[in-house]
């Protein structure tokens, strides 16, 4: 079974398109777990959408807005998949490329996407001066912020503690010193269509806040 895992938050004008796309990959054997933490009807058009389209898995409803890092983990704690996909739900990642993750998990543990962008200077800018910081702190060289990747079933267990969009980082850096073998592909990332980007300049100064806690905690 795959386990596809999506964290939402108030995407209910994209959340109808997101689950099309997933319906029309024609898994035989899936489940779709939505965690959702959303002010809007992201939550209810997701369960009501998923009973018409006869998709199998389970809406999680939070009440808080408790982080994405804390989402996955609840959603780990009831997939049943032997594969685990983590998928965000805006589209900016199409779940067309979810089959190809999940053929290279045949070789590998874990499968990161490295995503191909059309940004300004200033986004390449910072994208390069992030990547190069989780670098000399955690020694990884993947696109740590994607928001599609998938791995293997026995990597449920890693105990990440991260809440926020850091989660990824510790993630990928436990499973590295597992020793799990680790691959990326290229992926195109699409520009949101619809609904507003989660990510601001908060974020990105809570997210160096995350990183140093992790790397304090890893010590």
């Amino acid at each position: 079974m795959i386990s596809i895992i999506a964290p939402t938050y108030n995407e209910e004008e994209i959340v109808r398109d997101f689950l099309i796309s997933v319906k029309e990959l024609k898994f035989r054997n899936f489940e779709l777990i939505i965690v959702d933490d959303s002010t809007d009807r992201t939550a209810e058009i997701a369960k009501n959408l998923m009973k018409k389209l006869n998709i199998k898995g389970k809406v999680i409803k939070r009440s808080n807005k408790l982080g994405k890092g804390s989402a996955i983990r609840d959603g780990l704690k009831v997939a049943k998949g032997n594969y685990i996909v983590v998928i965000d739900a805006d589209l900016q990642y199409n779940p067309f490329y979810i089959p190809k993750l999940l053929r290279k998990l045949k070789e590998f543990d874990v499968v990161n996407t490295l995503r191909l962008r059309k940004d300004s200077f200033y986004r390449k800018f910072l994208g390069k001066l992030f990547r190069i910081l989780v670098f000399i702190t955690f020694g990884l060289k993947f696109d740590t912020q994607s928001g599609l990747r998938a791995f293997r079933k026995k990597l449920k267990k890693i105990p990440f503690k991260a809440n926020g969009f850091a989660w990824d980082i510790e993630f990928l850096y436990r499973a590295k010193k597992l020793g799990c073998r680790i691959c990326e592909i290229p992926t195109i990332y699409e520009r949101r269509i619809k609904g507003k980007s989660k990510v601001n300049l908060a974020t990105l100064l809570f997210m160096l806040s995350e990183i140093i806690r992790i790397r304090k905690s890893l010590i």
